[in-house]
């Protein structure tokens, strides 16, 4: 997950600063440790804050629901435009059918790391500046725009993700290029750090893996995002926050040094942030799960059969909250309260045929309470989708039916079944045995609480982890690094004049120019002076 190297003309990137235990001892204490923590502690209490909502304003389901339907429901213009650059990139970056795509290269033969990744992650370098520029665009475009009604929502979001889709395409590097005249040097500070973050959220190129520092890398992209603004507006009820570019950089630049878990009056409450997760997280997992799928990236710092999972462990925490939003909300739900409403205006009504249901547009005239009863009940079997008085304990995972009905709106159960598919002749216990023992809890909010010091104890808290994380202004480390990140040397071995073999630079004459690969190169002089002289074999002449 290391950053590249800063420009020599444009903004410093991020940079790593933990290299050795000292370092790790200051990030354990540091403020970013405590800031991320409390980030993605959040997005988990937030799906539990709308369960005592009688209607949702989630999309057509319940309020601990997913609905795939209406993905952008709970979002602000800048996240929907991330929205759908993640929904081009999992639906024609890996389409080998699709004139965008980059097929898996068919003649490797490694176990892992397909080497077409390394185009992908190329694509990804070259293409997300315009992504990044297309949401705050969104932001500053739409945050305080005058929004009347759901449908004026809904059309807003819509744009947003369908211009961010196109950022994500090819197309997008001529619509959102980089302008540095129109542009302030705070703008491209900003654009510059969040580049550095997304760009280690899918997986490193060159090591060809991915693991749990990477998807940590995701939610530093999101919590910066959310120190500048991008998760409030006026459509969601998070305040109207930025304006424009320059209160853009002015946030950035004001929320770098916030300390962990303490809230700003423009922060969005926990509800926004864990809403927003849960969507973008659908569709981060469309992206990660077919780069895995595809080409085969091996497991990075994978504790392997013993680890929770090969790739995650976020998603797990977010779906065990999600859990624990639906035993609540059945807690707080009469058992099938609708019906019973519904009863009571049949025996109201009795066998009257004069009995239509007035002043409903949706209705036929001569629809009757019974027929309605009929409806609503038809309605409730269709959607055999909720079954939502039936109580889950953390061992429904074990229930086919269940994983394949509802992986879509719960996404605890899309993590299940995505094991499942990819592992499918292997029993469950052998394959992902933590997960296994897990489903043997009593409640989920044991196995939210049991994910969440996982998460810290696991990833947080190891240093082959996070050695790999990168600091810039948003995400700021607190204090000194205890060296500087390695160069790459200038030179190193040269090929010998036959092509063949390597010369110490000692046992050659200096300024001779070597052959090979190298042909043509001048070889750098020596300074040799004494010492242990050049050994020769005897036959050597």
């Amino acid at each position: 997950m290391d950053a590249s190297p800063p420009s020599k003309e444009g903004p410093t990137a991020p940079q790593r600063y933990i290299y050795t235990q000292a370092d790790m001892e200051n990030f354990r204490h540091s403020s970013a440790r405590k800031e991320l923590l409390s980030f993605v502690s959040a997005m988990g209490r937030g799906l539990t804050a709308s369960t005592n909502t009688s209607t949702s304003s989630y999309g057509s389901l319940l309020p601990h629901c997913y609905d795939p339907s209406a993905p952008l429901a709970t979002l602000a213009p800048a996240l929907a435009s991330l929205h759908g650059s993640l929904i081009c990139m999992s639906s024609t970056w890996m389409d080998g059918n699709h004139p965008d795509g980059i097929p898996p290269d068919t003649t490797a033969k490694a176990r892992f790391g397909n080497p077409a990744f390394r185009t992908w992650h190329a694509r990804l370098v070259e293409r997300s500046g315009g992504m990044i520029r297309c949401l705050m665009g969104c932001h500053v475009k739409y945050n305080n725009a005058n929004v009347d009604g759901q449908e004026d929502i809904d059309r807003i979001l819509k744009e947003c993700s369908d211009v961010g889709y196109k950022a994500a395409t090819a197309e997008g590097l001529t619509l959102f290029p980089e302008d540095k005249k129109k542009s302030s040097s705070k703008e491209r500070e900003i654009i510059t750090e969040l580049k550095a973050y997304l760009h280690d959220s899918f997986g490193h190129p060159i090591r060809i893996d991915y693991g749990t520092g990477h998807e940590s890398s995701f939610i530093v992209f999101l919590l910066a995002l959310c120190k500048i603004g991008c998760f409030s507006w006026s459509g969601n009820g998070g305040g109207s926050g930025i304006s424009s570019a320059s209160d853009i950089s002015a946030s950035g630049s004001n929320n770098s040094g916030n300390s962990g878990g303490k809230h700003s009056k423009s922060n969005p409450n926990p509800e926004i942030i864990g809403h927003a997760a849960l969507s973008l997280f659908h569709a981060y997992l469309e992206v990660t799960r077919g780069l895995q799928r595809d080409y085969m990236l091996e497991p990075a710092g994978s504790h392997g059969v013993w680890g929770l999972d090969d790739y995650h462990c976020i998603p797990f925490y977010l779906g065990a909250c999600q859990m624990i939003a639906r035993d609540q909300w059945q807690q707080n739900q009469p058992r099938q309260q609708g019906l019973g409403q519904m009863q009571h205006l049949v025996d109201e009504e009795g066998d009257k045929s004069s009995g239509a249901t007035p002043n409903n547009p949706y209705l036929p005239q001569e629809t009757t309470a019974k027929d309605t009863l009929m409806l609503q009940s038809n309605v409730t079997k269709s959607q055999n989708d909720e079954d939502r008085y039936e109580p889950w304990t953390p061992s429904v995972i074990h229930d086919t039916a269940t994983l394949q009905n509802h992986r879509q709106t719960y996404l605890y159960l899309s993590c299940i079944h995505f094991i499942r598919q990819i592992k499918p002749n292997v029993p469950f216990f052998e394959s992902s045995p933590m997960l296994n023992d897990i489903s043997h809890l009593a409640n989920w909010s044991k196995v939210s609480s049991g994910l969440l010091r996982l998460y810290e104890g696991e990833v947080l808290d190891k240093m082959p982890v996070v050695q790999h994380f990168v600091f810039g202004k948003i995400f700021s480390a607190g204090w000194t690094p205890s060296k500087k990140a390695p160069e790459a040397p200038k030179w190193n071995f040269v090929n010998g004049p036959m092509g063949d073999e390597c010369i110490a630079p000692w046992a050659i004459n200096r300024g001779e120019t070597g052959g090979g690969g190298d042909a043509g190169a001048t070889i750098p002089p020596t300074n040799y002076q004494g010492g242990m002289p050049p050994t020769r074999a005897p036959w050597a002449k």
